[in-house]
């Protein structure tokens, strides 16, 4: 049986069973206990609903039960948030009220100003953010696959399929960067290095970045930003006669794509973990199931939440409900299909998917798959023809199980079980709803109702079931109207500065060590005060190369640009704090100065002198650069030839390796056997002339082995 993420309950059955031995639909005769699972984000949001349909499958199986023998009923409970304060007082409360893990945020922006709370929750947090400067770990998981991941896949198509070689990239703005800079690595190391990025100044004119952008004849434009942005950019350059590839991640957004006339829907290019349209059986039935519970379509953070949610109640039933045991029941769970592509928390650093999948618009704006990519390298698409009369959809059975309530009439939804509790909605008659809890007099029962417990009264509900056999639970605190305020003065706050950073960008994108190298700031005063003179500076890595710039002054709202020049010694990948106001000449307040020191990630290293695939069979040797064989491989074994080296690295992703990370202490003389040469691997490698580089597994072809290579130069 195939282990799979599927949505119909019959097939969740067939999931839970091949995973665990132990069953689901006999738990031991007791009441169940509430357990729920948490989302940081709306109640109707693409995260939360995700949630609560993975919720709903697997709920329909009976009460989930651990190994300790404890029953528990699921659902969900959601607490919004959209700023770092928020989202510290949404974990407050959603670990307040016990959830066994918390979903979101999925803005990147946001999970990264948050990390420090996320990682202090103690609970597992789940994100599908895909910036490859958050890193997971610990408790912390990612459900999409990474920018690396997402990049690297997006420049193979444009430069082999497509055959592009002249790119240009626009930024809408600075919380594109982690994105746009994976992009230029990834068309770098593949030898096309793109323009530098065209980064869109606040307020200023999209048809001068459009100029910019093609000014210089590239064939293909990347454009990464908000949908509207992105829109108005795409608009813009067709109007000014661009005939060239239009790229964007924002392809499959609905909001992207209905700001476009009819006539330029078509023919756009994009990267996701997961396009509605794509017609495995798998996918459809969620796309069918999704729009008739929640009528709107889902899309790529509703796959990925849906994904991870199945896999983590899973890894409760497995091994239970702590926070370590969640954990190591997530990472014991094996590499399986899923809605994505394949689940695979093999992958390291808490990283559940590799998934990517490159699509094209059709002439309505549908998003229509091209090719799928896993962390082996690009791998076949599975496309099936849907049928014209999609399967009916899941309907209750006759006989409900578990405790069910049919309503009499209109009824209406509280936040507690009284009158004097707060009308939070209404079901109609004959709604059918399954029990979860009674007050203490059993004169209301408790519903999950759009992620948050509702109450609703006895009187007014036909129960099939047992309704003694519900778990009691505690009425919250009864509402206590508040005294209306009297209206006072307000005094105006003092008119002050405040620099922050809008965007960096480094030129080149990968600067070579012992090379010059400039990091391009924009920076803008968004108080309401002018700035005086003031200095921006930072310290580059490796070896804390101080960099300093003055500005002469900065009115409130203008935006200026600073270049920090240096050169350094040594190859990596660093993070630096650029500091705004080096002496704090600028009064900008308290809030104001502490966002004076944003962060930059960059990667110094060589430059590759030679690369590509090559596929060796059995009994063969190979020459990656300088004329003598470097490897032989046999059907056992990889070994090196002559004076060159090999070494396995496990666990290492291309995007970690640079020139100095090849240390001679990860090469030796020593076969590597088959059994550790499973795609994805990576092997370091000193070549017979003593250049280094590093072999990535691809596949196999039969016994032949596919193996992509990069040698760097001096």
């Amino acid at each position: 049986m195939r282990k799979k993420f599927l949505l119909a309950a019959t097939l969740v059955v067939a999931l839970i069973a091949s995973v665990s031995q132990l069953a689901i639909a006999s738990p031991p005769r007791q009441n169940p206990k509430i357990l729920n699972i948490g989302v940081i984000g709306p109640f109707d949001g693409p995260t939360a609903l995700g949630v609560t349909l993975a919720v709903q499958r697997v709920s329909s199986l009976g009460p989930l039960t651990t190994p300790d023998g404890t029953a528990y009923t699921l659902g969900v409970m959601t607490a919004d948030a959209s700023k770092p304060e928020e989202v510290t007082g949404a974990i407050t409360r959603l670990k307040a009220s016990g959830v066994v893990a918390i979903f979101g945020p999925d803005d990147d922006k946001l999970t990264q100003d948050t990390m420090p709370a996320l990682q202090a929750a103690g609970i597992p947090i789940f994100t599908a953010a895909t910036a490859t400067n958050i890193k997971p770990g610990g408790l912390i998981f990612r459900t999409r696959a990474n920018d690396t991941w997402r990049m690297t896949d997006l420049a193979d198509i444009m430069l082999t399929d497509l055959a592009r070689t002249h790119f240009a990239i626009f930024q809408g703005d600075a919380n594109q960067s982690p994105a746009v800079g994976e992009l230029v690595t990834a068309l770098t190391k593949r030898g096309k290095a793109p323009e530098p990025p065209v980064i869109q100044v606040p307020n200023g004119k999209m048809a001068d970045s459009a100029t910019v952008l093609t000014k210089n004849g590239a064939d293909t434009i990347i454009a990464f930003g908000d949908a509207l942005q992105i829109s108005d950019l795409y608009r813009t350059l067709k109007a000014a006669n661009f005939n060239g590839t239009f790229v964007t991640p924002q392809a499959d957004n609905r909001v992207f794509v209905n700001a476009l006339p009819e006539t330029l829907r078509g023919g756009i290019y994009g990267v996701t973990n997961w396009p509605y349209s794509w017609s495995v059986t798998d996918s459809a039935n969620f796309l069918r199931d999704y729009v008739a519970l929640f009528g709107t379509i889902p899309g790529p953070w509703s796959a990925a939440s849906y994904d991870a949610a199945v896999a983590t109640l899973i890894a409760v039933k497995n091994s239970g409900v702590t926070p370590d045991a969640v954990r190591d029941g997530l990472l014991k769970l094996p590499r399986s299909d899923s809605l994505q592509g394949f689940f695979n928390p093999a992958l390291g650093n808490n990283e559940l998917t590799a998934s990517v999948s490159i699509i094209i618009t059709n002439r309505y704006g549908a998003p229509t798959l091209l090719a799928r990519y896993e962390e082996t390298g690009r791998i076949k698409v599975t496309n099936v023809k849907p049928s014209p009369f999609p399967p009916a959809t899941l309907t209750p059975s006759p006989t409900p199980e578990g405790v069910v309530g049919t309503m009499k009439g209109t009824v209406n939804v509280r936040n507690g079980p009284g009158a004097n509790y707060l009308v939070i909605g209404q079901l109609r008659k004959g709604d059918q709803v399954p029990l979860i809890g009674a007050s203490a007099d059993f004169k209301w029962y408790v519903i999950n109702f759009r992620q948050q417990n509702g109450w609703i009264s006895a009187d007014l509900v036909t129960v099939f079931g047992d309704a003694r056999t519900l778990p009691v639970v505690a009425a919250p605190p009864t509402p206590i109207p508040s005294a209306t305020p009297l209206a006072s003065a307000t005094p105006a706050p003092p008119a002050l500065a405040d620099i922050i950073m809008l965007s960096a960008a480094m030129n080149p994108p990968v600067p070579q060590p012992g090379q010059p190298f400039t990091l391009h700031v924009t920076i803008k005063n968004q108080g309401s005060a002018d700035a005086g003179p003031f200095a921006v500076a930072t310290s580059f890595k490796p070896g804390d190369k101080y960099t300093a710039a003055n500005v002469p002054g900065l009115g409130a709202g203008q935006t200026t640009a600073v270049d920090l020049t240096n050169t350094v010694d040594g190859t990596g990948t660093y993070t630096v704090a650029i500091v705004l106001d080096l002496n704090k000449q600028v009064d900008e307040g308290p809030a104001g100065e502490a966002n004076n020191s944003p962060t930059f990630t960059y990667k110094i290293d060589h430059p590759y002198i030679a690369q590509g695939t090559v596929n060796i069979a059995p009994g063969n040797s190979v020459d990656f650069h300088g004329g003598s064989p470097d490897v032989s491989y046999t059907t056992t074994q990889m070994a090196p030839v002559g004076a060159a080296k090999i070494g396995a690295m496990p666990g290492v992703q291309l995007s970690d390796v640079h020139y100095d990370f090849l240390s001679p202490d990860k090469v030796n003389t020593t076969p590597i056997p088959r059994s550790q040469l499973t795609p994805g691997m990576l092997i370091a490698m000193y070549t017979a002339e003593g250049r280094r580089g590093v072999l990535r597994v691809s596949g196999y072809s039969g016994d032949t082995i596919i193996v992509d290579f990069y040698v760097y130069g001096p």
